[in-house]
């Protein structure tokens, strides 16, 4: 940038003086009969299509130093390491299993303090368990430790009694799918960033994930249907029908594990109801693990984990933690007292 500004500006000053220099000298050589006006006027021309294209130069240089940059973030992208590697000798996850915690604990890189410290938690297939908790309390490193986003600094996750250290990442992330809040969609059709999901997925199985949600019409009606071209980010989608590309990637893959980090938090009502119904359909039949901030939300949870100061401190149902009166009860005070009703 100082290179191109200091040419620039060079380039810009010699191109002003070099024309009042002509205008000038040519002025006076006019006034003299020396020469004639239309030789005056001739020379800046020329002398404005000799400094135009050196200025370019200028517009140039910024360019190449900008894609030198972004071919260097590019070759630090391909040239990253996964924080979390393949076993060398990867075995596959089962179809289902108890997916359980033993004794974990975790810090994250550079931290002194433990974001979690000896969680010991059992997940049946089928359950649907509810993370809870103050902001930073350690709900979402739970999450992300279950689905093996990170590994535990010690203890042992497992599912089906097989520890996800070991596991193939094929398996794995057909095994556990997570769900943000919100997803990424990149350049191109409905169907292409579904299909991210599972590569070798074809426009049948696409069509077969949106249907099993209950949002294939919805699709359907887009201006070119499925083959609708969604541009960056998902520009030309809501904010409800991105989410539901989100939730049609989960159904392509068909996890046994579903992590949620509550889906329909950034919605407005009217999606937000169409979310939930195929969200719904969509944990049918699977173990759901959710990052719970809503009362609603956590009522449909089997059972309810309340993480606290990197702790579990209280497990059970909603109403076995309501008559504890413990920090559950507390939360659900806290709930009722600063949600409106259609929002609890």
């Amino acid at each position: 940038m100082a290179i191109s500004t200091w040419y620039f500006g060079l380039v810009e000053f010699v191109g002003v003086f070099s024309v009042a220099l002509v205008v000038g000298v040519g002025g006076w050589l006019a006034h003299r009969d020396a020469i004639s006006v239309g030789t005056v006027a001739a020379f800046v021309l020329l002398l404005a299509n000799l400094f135009d294209p050196v200025q370019q130069l200028s517009q140039l240089y910024n360019t190449v130093q900008a894609a030198a940059a972004s071919l260097h973030k590019l070759y630090e992208l391909i040239d990253a390491e996964p924080d979390v590697a393949e076993h060398p000798h990867p075995v596959d996850l089962p179809a289902s299993g108890v997916l359980a915690a033993h004794d974990v604990t975790f810090a994250y890189d550079g931290s002194t303090r433990p974001a979690l410290v000896g969680l010991a938690l059992s997940i049946a297939p089928g359950e649907r368990l509810a993370l809870v908790g103050p902001t930073g309390a350690g709900k979402s490193t739970v999450a992300k430790l279950l689905s093996r986003l990170y590994d535990p600094t010690a203890g042992r996750i497992t599912f089906g009694d097989v520890d996800l250290r070991l596991a193939s990442m094929g398996s794995l992330r057909r095994c556990i799918v997570v769900v943000p809040q919100e997803g990424f969609l990149f350049g191109g059709t409905v169907f292409d960033n579904i299909r991210v999901a599972r590569p070798g997925a074809t426009n049948d199985d696409v069509v077969e994930a949106l249907a099993a949600i209950g949002v294939l019409e919805r699709f359907e009606e887009l201006p070119e249907g499925l083959d609708t071209e969604v541009r960056e980010r998902g520009s030309r989608l809501s904010a409800g029908e991105r989410q539901l590309v989100s939730l049609a990637r989960a159904a392509l893959v068909d996890p046994a594990v579903l992590v949620l980090d509550e889906a329909t938090s950034n919605l407005d009502p009217g999606t937000e109801s169409v979310v939930e119904r195929a969200l719904e359909r969509l944990m049918g039949g699977r173990t759901v693990i959710v990052v719970a901030h809503r009362l609603s939300t956590v009522q449909r949870a089997d059972r309810i984990a309340v993480i606290d100061h990197a702790h579990l401190v209280e497990l059970g149902t909603h109403a076995e933690l309501v008559a504890r009166g413990g920090r559950y009860a507390a939360l659900v005070e806290a709930w009722l007292r600063s949600q409106p009703a259609s929002h609890v």
